[in-house]
């Protein structure tokens, strides 16, 4: 049989010789009787009945899925381009955003400093646009929706793969620049005596969680060509992918519980004053067992991705 569920010409011979042969050692033990005549005869339209169903039956089943493939391929490319014409709309959206506060800029009623946070927007929005864009013209090739594995084929020689991680990391970095200069201008308050260490503190971690992130991006970006040179197993790169991504969310939880041990050190003194309610240090307890949990089920993530990868290496 064919992987379209086709009937090969060789397969319907051999199963009309088979019937045939029956027959003939049913005509030679039983007689040339007219009631054995009749049974021959209801047998061989029942072998023409069967084949023709068959040859029918693997044509209409290639026909529908051939169908359904096309109209699946339509759906994907019609969701491509909505997903196109809504990041265009937000770019414009965005752009005149951007023209605007320049000009307010010029005119001194904002800062440069301030602009830098539109800037940020409209990098992003640029990148989402040009992302949507990319996508679209892998599903125009392969009729189906993009796939952003480590470990996917290249469309026609192109690395849509590659282009769509590369597309999203200026963002990512204007973000980071962004943040950075937030908490220098925070940590000038903190001097001045306008704001807190622990608002220092938490800027401070949220600005690793951003470094953590573009540490990862150019990760599998790189990731992403130790495959392509087949330097790694699609097994192989999946997997140390997902243990990358497991490494900075144990990371992010351990900043996270490290902040909010702090709160509740503060919170804690300040119960024993008076100060703050008993739910309330009960709510920020919640919380940090919570961050606890995230940093162990992070670190059992990476035990088994751990085994996964040396059962890989054995492979």
């Amino acid at each position: 049989m064919n992987d379209d569920q086709t009937p090969d010409r060789e397969f319907v011979s051999r199963l009309e010789w088979e019937l045939e042969s029956t027959m003939r050692r049913q005509g030679s033990l039983n007689g040339t009787s007219g009631a054995m005549r009749s049974v021959r005869r209801r047998l061989g339209t029942t072998l023409a009945l069967v084949v023709a169903s068959m040859l029918a039956g693997g044509a209409g089943t290639h026909a529908v899925t051939h169908r359904v493939d096309k109209e699946a391929a339509a759906l994907y490319v019609a969701r491509g381009e909505a997903l196109v014409e809504i990041a265009q709309t937000r770019l414009d959206h965005f752009a005149r955003e951007m023209a605007a506060t320049q000009a307010r800029v010029a005119e001194g009623i904002v800062t440069q400093r301030e602009a830098r946070g539109m800037e940020a927007e409209y990098s992003h929005a640029e990148s989402e646009a040009t992302f949507r864009e990319l996508g679209l013209a892998e599903t125009l090739i392969t009729g189906k929706e993009p796939n952003d594995a480590l470990s996917a084929p290249l469309v026609d020689g192109r690395d849509f793969v590659t282009e769509r991680l590369a597309v999203l990391r200026r963002p990512l970095q204007m973000r980071l620049d962004f943040a950075a200069d937030q908490a220098l201008r925070q940590k000038q308050l903190v001097d001045s005596g306008l704001a807190t260490a622990e608002e220092t503190a938490g800027f401070a971690a949220h600005i690793g969680n951003m470094e953590q992130e573009l540490v990862g991006h150019d990760k599998r970006i790189a990731l992403r060509a130790s495959f392509l040179s087949e330097e790694l197993t699609a097994a192989a790169v999946e997997l140390q992918g997902m243990r990358f991504a497991a490494v900075t969310a144990r990371d992010t939880a351990l900043r996270q519980v490290e902040l909010l041990a702090q709160h509740h050190a503060r919170l804690t003194a300040l119960s024993q004053q008076g100060a703050v309610s008993d739910s309330e240090l009960r709510g920020i307890q919640a919380e940090l067992r919570a961050s606890e949990a995230h940093v162990d089920l992070a670190e059992l993530e990476l035990r088994i991705l751990d085994d996964k990868l040396e059962g890989a290496a054995k492979e």
